[in-house]
């Protein structure tokens, strides 16, 4: 496969798109001045404890609280956490919406080959994209043997897919830095008050990289800085891979415009996507979970509707992981396939979508079919999805995606306005395209004479009412 990370650099703003034999299959937006994202480590000081909700809030100097559930946090540290105690925890989940950062005191630090469970002693897993149980097993044993001596404090780990094909003095090369960078954290945490920042990487890069092994035929940037620090990433962690790293020097043409990132953005802020076959998929996102609508649309090219089906949702299941990724959908996902009747079928297509989210870098688990023939799964949510992330809450519909009808607006109107009586004069504050059916409306409750007309473009499906002297 041949995979391209793009990297295109603002005065605030990274953008990230990876692009798989020249398909865009992931966007990622970085905010060069937060230090919030998903893998932070930070020294927090606990504010309070919800004994509801079995969670600690965490002060760890953002603009809003952290929320720590109790089962998040290491064994040994609940009996001595209380109120006004400090702890070192990592963020899971970046702020979403109203809500702050989700943390975990059961630090994880992702390195080449492993990931480091400082606080999950003696834990040993596997990464679930190697699925043969042999082979899984014999790499558990060789990974424990290389590390046994260089693991005295029992610390657990993760097995990454990566480590299948590595040798083992690169494992054990790899564990002993991220062991050695715990250290580091452990120790910067002596020396700094609460709330303080422990750990983050320089560039939200570094993680691309290390989740995708380096598997990248090469990085572009218009941004000379970004090349050199991931030169340096990929010295030290990488040495053995040949990465293109190719600075963009164009300057009749932006970057962002050369790859069409903006055409990129302008489909993912597109509730529907339009497949080759004439059907299509919509996509809406509520805050507590997505739905996903598969509809045949002009497709009608087999005779028999069962083969019809199964064609459209193969076409649509492959399109659909493609926009998970792409707009980082997380949570709860509920997929609306065109219903089929053979359970071969129904099977053939959740194996399908299986294959195709191991291309995805998030955990993803299937649930499979309802009893109503919807496809459950979940997947990984570190952060506000990127349409989230583009987009800000309509101050006319408050984020619904509509506003009332004139019909309901003026019948408010007029239960207001009887509601004031008497009055001598009021001002009347309207939507400017409202106008006409405002003035409509004073003249069958003959009310012109009493009501001052003031305009206002920006409201849509509100008025405002003043009384006057």
């Amino acid at each position: 496969m041949d995979r391209k990370l793009i990297i295109t650099a603002g005065l605030k703003n990274n953008i990230y798109l990876i692009l798989e034999d020249g398909i865009p299959v992931e966007l990622k937006l970085e905010d060069t001045e937060l230090s919030k994202q998903a893998g932070s480590i930070y020294k927090g000081k606990i504010k309070s404890y919800s004994t509801a909700m079995e969670a600690f809030f965490v002060d760890i100097g953002e603009e809003k609280e952290a929320f720590l559930p109790l089962k998040d946090v290491c064994e040994e540290a609940r009996d001595s956490l209380k109120v006004g105690s400090s702890v070192i925890a990592q963020v899971k989940r970046s702020p979403i919406s109203t809500k702050g950062a989700k943390l975990s005191s059961k630090v994880s630090l992702p390195g080449k080959y492993l990931v480091l469970l400082p606080c999950n002693k003696g834990k040993v897993s596997i990464s679930s994209k190697l699925e043969d149980t042999e082979e899984r097993e014999t790499l558990k044993e060789s990974v424990l043997d290389f590390i046994k001596d260089y693991n005295p404090d029992n610390y657990g780990i993760i097995i990454r897919t990566s480590a299948k094909n590595a040798i083992a003095e690169d494992i054990l090369s790899d564990f002993q830095f991220l062991k050695q960078l715990w250290s580091n954290i452990l120790n910067d945490s002596k020396h700094k008050r609460a709330p303080s920042i422990l750990y983050e990487e320089p560039f939200k890069a570094f993680s691309i990289i290390r989740d995708y092994g380096g598997e990248f035929k090469e990085i572009v940037s218009d941004k000379i800085q970004i090349l050199k620090e991931i030169k340096g990433f990929l010295a030290k962690n990488f040495p053995k891979l040949n990465i293109k790293l190719t600075p963009y020097r164009k300057k009749k043409e932006s970057l962002y415009f050369e790859y069409s990132i903006d055409k990129v953005v302008s489909k993912i802020l597109s509730s529907h996507v339009y497949l080759r076959n004439g059907s299509y998929i919509v996509i809406e996102e509520t805050e507590a979970l997505v739905v996903i609508d598969v509809n045949s649309g002009s497709c009608h090219k087999q005779k028999n509707l069962e083969e019809t089906a199964y064609r459209i949702n193969i076409e649509a299941a492959r399109e659909i992981v493609r926009q998970v990724r792409l707009r980082d959908l997380g949570g709860i996902i509920i997929i609306d396939f065109i219903d089929m009747m053979e359970q071969k079928h129904r099977d053939e297509l959740i194996e399908f979508l299986r294959n195709e989210f191991k291309k995805d870098k998030r955990p993803v688990k299937i649930k499979g079919l309802t009893q109503l023939g919807l496809l459950e799964l979940s997947r990984k949510k570190l952060e506000e999805s990127v349409v989230k992330q583009l987009t800000e809450s309509c101050l006319v519909c408050s984020g619904r995606g509509f506003y009332r009808s004139e019909e309901v607006f003026l019948f408010e109107m007029e239960k207001t306005l009887s509601k004031l009586k008497p009055f001598l004069r009021l001002k009347l504050i309207v939507p400017q395209k409202a106008q006409k059916s405002v003035r409509q409306l004073l003249e069958k409750l003959g009310l012109v004479n009493y009501v001052e007309l003031s305009y206002n473009s920006k409201l849509q499906d509100k008025f405002e009412v003043e009384k006057l002297e």
